[in-house]
């Protein structure tokens, strides 16, 4: 009789593995009815196991893992099971011990994390990375069986010991060292699931004998369990989505069957049966899955910086001033210099960077603006030269902003705006307040003098990668009565640098 137990959560009655010499073979010969239908096995994960040996030249100390590659000799030769993060196992029957994949370098070598240790540099010693998977089985009933059961068939080895070793099993899913956890299908009308908890030994009918492994036409299987009581009913969807699906936790997945082709799935048959109360099969459908290598994508990065310069158009609001003047990313045409009011311009400077430690933002003048790009020397202030602004506290310099907010105070000089708080830092921006910019509206400061001798400098920077960092260089000139009429020009250099 069965016994009902607590439905909080339910569990398939995992099968226990048994000698093929224990099997009850006269049991599958009752005749099939019918097949169950929309029968399928999906595979959470269908990556091949990894299951072979080192190679000779392997060095205690060694990160590098030199793998046996003869051909036919275990069931894995080559590292194409193999990808970064994964855990391979290296040592003998009696212990092996962990390693990180870190690298796959070749089809013989891998790199690995800790290096080997002494007693796993051995040519001969195992090599295994295992794969598991969740298995969700679906189906729907052919017929009404009452008190029945369903029952999933995973190939496995016949060797009792091997197939629950947590070894991974050339051509056969390995039980593990731990029971799987299997969940079956909630109760619904018809079928109601007897809880595995009680009993603990699971069983193929009454959920107090065994044995529970099955062997059909020579080979051997898992087998997994769900007992119900009730009518059952005909037509019964357990698909996961009408009603729940039968889910098995972490079999092991094969490793290479033999004659195994890189890229080429090996397949495997699961059996899915409904039996009667007397644990006969009535209704069976055979279905297939794949177990395949991973497909391993590398690439390459290289160091990359884009810096970007570009044009501002006038009308613009740039520094807490509208520009009045159109920039381009390679001039910046202040056009007629007065001498009451200031003339503004901007332009758009850009950086993008995978360097992770970020990037910083340089500039220079070769020169201050002279007519008809004549020399000015130092810090010339002749008729000839438009010299660099000094702010009105006549503390501004190439190094140290300051405040310049009045045009009695003449010359060129130019501030920042970090235009979309991006992440970069700039060294001042318009607004900054402190400092020799202490009550102002407008922060600025003189660029480096290449001419007088004077390095560039920083403008702004980010101590980390940058995706399209966007700041403004903001222009400003306004000439004294005595400048001399004529065109004037220099040029500025930006350099961006960044540091990998």
């Amino acid at each position: 009789m069965r016994t009902k137990t607590s439905k909080s959560t339910k569990k398939l009655m995992t099968a226990a593995l048994v000698f093929a010499g224990l099997i009850f073979g006269g049991m599958y010969q009752q005749s099939q009815s019918a097949s169950l239908t929309n029968v399928s096995v999906t595979l959470s994960n269908s990556r091949l196991s990894y299951s072979g040996v080192l190679a000779a030249g392997n060095t205690t100390g060694s990160s590098q893992v030199i793998l046996n590659t003869t051909v036919g000799a275990w069931p894995s030769t080559t590292s194409a099971q193999l990808v970064s993060g994964d855990v391979l196992g290296i040592g003998d029957a009696s212990t092996i011990t962990s390693y990180t994949i870190t690298s796959v370098d070749s089809a013989s070598t891998v790199n690995v994390s800790p290096v080997l240790e002494a007693t796993d540099a051995n040519a001969g010693d195992i090599v295994i990375s295992t794969q598991s998977a969740t298995h969700t089985v679906r189906f729907t009933t052919a017929n009404a069986i009452a008190n029945g059961s369903i029952r999933v068939l995973v190939p496995a080895v016949s060797d009792n010991a091997n197939a629950q070793d947590g070894l991974p099993d050339s051509g056969n899913f390995d039980f593990g060292n731990t029971a799987p956890t299997v969940t079956c299908p909630a109760d619904i009308t018809g079928y109601d699931f007897i809880d595995s908890n009680s009993p603990t030994t699971p069983s193929i009918n009454d959920g107090t004998s065994s044995p529970s492994s099955v062997t059909i036409d020579g080979q051997d299987y898992h087998a997994f369990e769900c007992e119900y009581t009730g009518a059952g009913a005909i037509g019964t969807a357990f698909d996961g989505t009408s009603n729940g699906a039968i889910v098995i936790n972490n079999l092991i997945n094969p490793s290479p069957k033999a004659a195994h082709s890189t890229g080429l799935a090996d397949t495997y048959r699961i059996i899915i049966q409904h039996l009667n109360s007397g644990a006969s099969v009535q209704d069976s459908t055979t279905t297939s899955i794949g177990v395949i290598e991973a497909v391993r994508v590398t690439a390459s990065v290289a160091p990359q910086i884009t810096f970007q310069i570009s044009g501002v158009a006038s009308s613009t609001s740039a520094c807490g001033a509208t520009t009045d003047v159109s920039t381009t990313a390679a001039a910046v045409p202040l056009g007629e210099l007065s001498i009451s009011a200031f003339t503004n311009a901007a332009q758009a400077l850009s950086v993008s960077t995978n360097a992770t430690n970020g990037y910083a933002v340089t500039a220079r003048a070769n020169d201050q603006l002279g007519r008809d790009a004549g020399l000015c020397s130092g810090d010339n202030t002749g008729a000839n030269c438009i010299p660099d602004a000094t702010g009105n506290n006549l503390l501004m310099s190439h190094t140290a902003p300051a405040r310049w907010d009045s045009t009695t105070y003449k010359g060129f000089g130019f501030s920042l705006e970090d235009v979309n708080t991006s992440g970069l830092t700039p060294d001042f921006e318009y607004d900054t307040t402190s400092g020799n910019c202490s009550g102002g509206s407008y922060c600025a400061r003189q660029f480096a003098d290449s001419e007088d001798g004077q390095v560039a400098q920083r403008i702004f920077y980010s101590s980390s990668v940058a995706d399209e960092h966007n700041l403004y260089v903001c222009y400003r000139a306004v000439i004294s009565s005595t400048q001399a009429a004529g065109d004037y020009e220099n040029h500025i250099i930006y350099t961006a640098t960044a540091t990998f």
